[in-house]
């Protein structure tokens, strides 16, 4: 709103000089058509606003000692919810998959990269795993809902800010020029981190069950800024001139997938996993809030020095090729290496923390003598060298079949284990499955060892 507002109220450009001309761009017809589906997703959004809050009212009344809620009630209080969701939401999606659409080819070279990032994000979690379903989902989100809004945001600044600024530029035009300079990294900054931040916090929130802290948080930040590092790829890769294809896509499909938005990105995504197990509100908010505007002001410092050091690479390698295969990797770790380094050591802080947490976990299970971890699975369960070298010998010996049922059942004894752990914490609360549920889970992986067409678990002495 205060995007459209801005918009509305800018005033106009004061001149028509050659150098206004990017200001001046016709509007593209994908920016249009949304800004026509926020108004209108607004409207909706109101109206089905006003719907649960009678659905939700009529629920309360007929609630403790009532005749209690209908079912159709619930039903139209999901419907509700969800077309808000929708309403507010997809209008953001029409500018990443106009892109896309128009840049098949692009999307195409972009994808296997990405993919394998994905993948690799994914393995990260040497213990237990957040379903693959969940990854995809924020990276699905970053790709289409946070690249549309931060698209979105800043073609509505780019158009709307200038008119502020150059208005003043005849009786102030380097103060003017400079704050415009300050602005536009800052936001793309603020916008882009607030668009994936939030798909990170929604997640969190729906699928908190599968939230383990600070591990978590941080692949599923990874994720979604891999998604948006995607949309942006395909969108600079569409209308930049394709001499330089190789080096865009070098920069962000190679030197800095890892870095850049992913960094960013996990940064904010670290900050609310953490909270995930603060027990007061004011902790909550601070380690949520620290988070967000570490991402924000890791994005803006790397673009402004990137702003700067791409201006002197010409002059720092007189080559052309030596500049794009040496400078750019310089300077993104000149840029955003501190960045990158420092989601590592909070990634292997929390799988430090983890492991010890799964450790006595898994120790107090096997002493309980259920049967569903016993003394000389502890060992396995906690190497994930060890279990790597496991799933390859399943897998040459039963197939896909067998290696996947192996990887349900050690990730059926991990989760046994991580909410057995995670009980005993102060955040503890009822998301928190019952450990009969997921320990019959385990009991019935084991006992039904022999899927079709595949020979047993490993024995003792191979887990051994």
């Amino acid at each position: 709103m205060v995007g459209q507002i801005l918009f509305w109220a800018a005033p106009e450009l004061p001149s028509q000089t050659s150098w206004l001309k990017f200001f001046l761009l016709p509007e593209p017809t994908p920016f249009q058509v949304t800004r026509v589906l926020l108004l209108v997703g607004w409207g909706v959004a109101a109206l089905l606003g006003l719907g649960l809050l009678l659905t939700g009212r009529s629920a309360t009344l007929a609630g403790p000692g009532g005749p209690g809620v209908h079912p159709r009630s619930v039903r139209a209080l999901r419907a509700c919810q969800f077309g808000i969701l929708g309403a507010l939401l997809l209008p953001f999606t029409v500018m990443p998959l106009a892109t896309m659409g128009a840049n098949p080819l692009q999307l195409l070279l972009c994808l296997p990269p990405t993919l394998a990032a994905l993948f690799l994000v994914h393995r990260v979690q040497l213990y237990r795993r957040m379903p693959g379903w969940l990854l995809l989902t924020g990276f699905g989100w970053g790709a289409l809902v946070g690249g549309g809004f931060g698209i979105v945001m800043i073609t509505w600044f780019q158009r709307s800010l200038p008119g502020y600024f150059l208005s003043r530029y005849w009786e102030r035009p380097r103060d003017s020029v400079r704050e415009l300079y300050v602005l536009f990294p800052l936001d793309a900054a603020l916008v882009t981190e607030l668009g994936k931040a939030a798909g990170v916090a929604v997640l969190f929130l729906i699928f908190r069950r599968h939230i383990d802290g600070v591990i978590s948080g941080v692949v599923l930040g990874a994720a979604v800024g891999l998604g948006f590092n995607l949309t942006e790829t395909v969108h600079y890769l569409g209308f930049v001139n394709p001499e330089h294809h190789f080096t865009q896509f070098w920069d962000r499909q190679v030197v800095g997938l890892m870095a850049a938005h992913v960094a960013f990105t996990a940064l904010a995504g670290a900050g609310i996993g953490a909270a995930r197990w603060l027990p007061t509100r004011r902790d909550r908010w601070l380690v949520v809030g620290g988070g967000f505007l570490g991402a924000v002001g890791a994005h803006f410092l790397t673009d402004v020095m990137l702003i700067l050091l791409d201006n002197r690479r010409a002059d720092w390698y007189a080559n052309e090729t030596l500049g794009l295969l040496v400078g750019i990797p310089v300077m993104t770790l000149i840029s955003s290496g501190v960045f990158v380094a420092l989601y590592v050591l909070i990634l292997r802080h929390g799988l430090k923390a983890q492991a010890a947490g799964l450790g006595e976990a898994l120790r107090a299970e096997a002493v309980a003598g259920h049967g569903a971890v016993t003394e000389p699975e502890i060992g396995l369960l906690l190497s994930p060298r060890r279990r790597l070298l496991l799933e390859v010998r399943v897998w040459r010996r039963d197939g896909t079949a067998g290696l996947r049922h192996l990887q349900r059942f050690q990730q059926a004894q991990l989760d046994l284990a991580v909410q057995r752990w995670h009980r005993r914490r102060p955040g503890a609360d009822s998301i928190i499955p019952p450990e009969e549920r997921l320990r019959s889970r385990v009991l019935e992986l084991k006992g039904n060892s022999t899927p079709p067409e595949t020979s047993p678990l490993p024995t003792r002495e191979e887990l051994s």
